[in-house]
Parts: C-alpha cells; sequence; structure tokens
C-alpha cells in the first residue's frame, strides 16, 4: 500500500514527466512543435514517468520482498537499467505511432535513440543504489561538499535500541542474527519515512534517526516517529516468533539540540554527527532501560511540541545519567 507521501512524490515525478515530455517537441523543432506534437510528448512522459515509478516501487524498490534484499548490487542496476530502458523505447513509440501513426522503429536514427535511454537508465539506476546505499541526505551533502568543513546544526537524535540483542546473538549465531537484524531495519524503516526522518547510520543492533530542526513540524513528526517503531515491530510478533524463535523489542530515546555535521573519511565517507547530544541522546536511551519504559523523551523535545501533543507525554523522575552533572528531565509517551 502506497502512503501519502509516496503518492505525493509519485504525481509529482509524473507530471514533471509530462512538463518536460510536452517541451520537448518545442526544443527541437525551434519553437514550432504543432500542439498535437506537444500531446504526443506529454503522452511519452506520462508512459515514462509512470512505467518507471511503478516498476520501482512495486518491485526494485519494495524490501518486503525478502530475496530482493540479497541481490547484489550491480543485478539490481541490470535489472533497473534494463527495465527503464524498454519503458523509455516504449514511452517514445507509442504515443507517436497511435496519434502520428509514425513507426519510429523503422527509422534509421531508432537503434541510437535506443542507446541513448540505455545509457541514461544505466545512469539513474546506478544514481538510486548509490542513494540507496549512502541515504538521500549523505548523497548530497557528499556530491554538493556541504560537509567538506565541519559545521554546527540544530538536529532532533532518535536512538532506537534492540532489547536483548546479546544472547538473542547467541542463540541464532551471526549468520542468522544479521537476517533478524535485517528485518527489523526494514520494519522500522516504514515509520521513519512516514515521519520523514533520516537514518544516519546504523550502529550494530542500534539505528539513529535524526530531523533537522528548522521545521518546526520536526518535533511532531520525531515524536510520532519514536511511538510508532515500537508498535510496527509488534504487529510482526507472530513473524519474528515463526522466523526466529522470538518476538523484536527495541527501546527510543528523543532528544535535540546543536550537533558538529562534517565529513569524515578518505577511501570511505560519511558524515559523522558529534557533540553533547548525541552523547545525552545515548544516555536518554539507558534511562528507557532503567525505567523499563519503551520510549524516553527529552525535556529539551517536549517543550517544543504543541500543547496537544506534549499533553501525551509523562513525566519520568529525574534521571542521573553517566557523566552529566544535572539530573535529566525526562518524559514517557501515556499510554
Amino acid at each position: 500500500m502506497i502512503d501519502r507521501l509516496t503518492a505525493t512524490f509519485a504525481l509529482k515525478v509524473i507530471a514533471f514527466s509530462m512538463c518536460i515530455g510536452a517541451l520537448t517537441p518545442l526544443v527541437f523543432s525551434d519553437g514550432y512543435g504543432s500542439p498535437v506534437d506537444a500531446v504526443v510528448g506529454s503522452l511519452t512522459g506520462l508512459i515514462i514517468g509512470a512505467g518507471c515509478l511503478t516498476v520501482e516501487l512495486t518491485f526494485l524498490s519494495n524490501q518486503s520482498i525478502r530475496w530482493l534484499r540479497q541481490t547484489p548490487l550491480i543485478a539490481l542496476i541490470g535489472f533497473r537499467a534494463i527495465a527503464y530502458s524498454l519503458i523509455i523505447v516504449v514511452g517514445i513509440v507509442l504515443p507517436a505511432f497511435a496519434l502520428l501513426d509514425q513507426k519510429l522503429w523503422q527509422e534509421p536514427e531508432f537503434v541510437f535513440n535506443f542507446a541513448i535511454s540505455a545509457a541514461i537508465a544505466s545512469a539513474i539506476s546506478t544514481s538510486v543504489e548509490l542513494i540507496r546505499l549512502l541515504g538521500r541526505e549523505a548523497t548530497l551533502a557528499i556530491f554538493t561538499g556541504q560537509y567538506r568543513r565541519p559545521r554546527l546544526e540544530n538536529r532532533i537524535v532518535l536512538f532506537a535500541d534492540l532489547v536483548g540483542s546479546t544472547s538473542l546473538a547467541e542463540r541464532l549465531g551471526e549468520l542468522k542474527f544479521h537476517e533478524f537484524l535485517s528485518d527489523v531495519s526494514y520494519d522500522l524503516s516504514q515509520p521513519i519515512e512516514r515521519n520523514r526522518g533520516a537514518v544516519h547510520r546504523y550502529v550494530g543492533d542500534a539505528v539513529i534517526v535524526t530531523w533537522p530542526t528548522a521545521n518546526p513540524k520536526s518535533y511532531e513528526w520525531s515524536v510520532a516517529c519514536a511511538k510508532q517503531m515500537p508498535r510496527a515491530l509488534e504487529s510482526k510478533t507472530e513473524e519474528y516468533i515463526a522466523r526466529y524463535g522470538q518476538e523484536a523489542k527495541i527501546r527510543v530515546a528523543l532528544h535535540c539540540g546543536p550537533v558538529a555535521a562534517g565529513e569524515i573519511g578518505t577511501w570511505k565517507k560519511e558524515i559523522a554527527l558529534l557533540g553533547d547530544t548525541m552523547n545525552t541522546a545515548a544516555r536518554i536511551e539507558s534511562a528507557a532501560r532503567d525505567f523499563g519504559v519503551e520510549v524516553v523523551i527529552s525535556d529539551a523535545v517536549r517543550a517544543k511540541l504543541p500543547d496537544e501533543a506534549s499533553k501525551m507525554l509523562s513525566q519520568l523522575p529525574g534521571y542521573n545519567a553517566r557523566g552529566k552533572t544535572d539530573q535529566l528531565a525526562l518524559w514517557t509517551v501515556s499510554e
């Protein structure tokens, strides 16, 4: 099922493709393209945009298909390039044949156009997999050089840590435990994407998610994400027990504040987030274990929430976190 955010993105992509298709005849005919040419171009854009999105959302980016998650990267790039090439060719040929009775496949330049389409599809496919590998934020930041020099940013930071991972890893063994973590990361990705979070990194059995504080809605999205993550795993309890003999549970901590963001590494780059905000978020996750609750939210986040959202939180006793001089004021989600 496609959520509203994905549907909105899909409509924008299709509309953009149709506009580009409609304008193409004008560009390549010195501004004298006919209205019929514009309609043909628009239909071409519709077929290409909708076709590529359908293949992407229903198959190539559908991580619920377990074997697809284990498919080699080069194979996924090849599958996507072939699928996109065929869709592009159909998009170019079909509208022209249906409306103008043009048999473009018989023209001498058709092979050249197909080769160009395949090259474009391969470039798009490689870019998509690169973004999936590094993450949207990291990919954009690395290519634009945004974090070549460290910079101070305000972010909301979420730590989600698996409960009982040590004993589970001993019982399942390394390979089976890796499969377990893969399933958990997939199930957690849905509330993260739904609430517009960005996965910063995976650290063993934990995941770190961030939101920029520039958008006031980020605070509500982060709390909604924190609440939904345990429920997402709870809804799959039967599947986890059937496959691994144990349910999956997590503890979630939420904090906000300034972080130093910048590139680290040479042959392998990543965007590192450092500072007291990150350390405090990790300490807050320990508080969730000590208080026996699933979600712990710092007072800094609670203070930024609208009154209606903050009323859904219950205050916890003052917490003496390791390495912190003052007690932390913490909250949890009311049942």
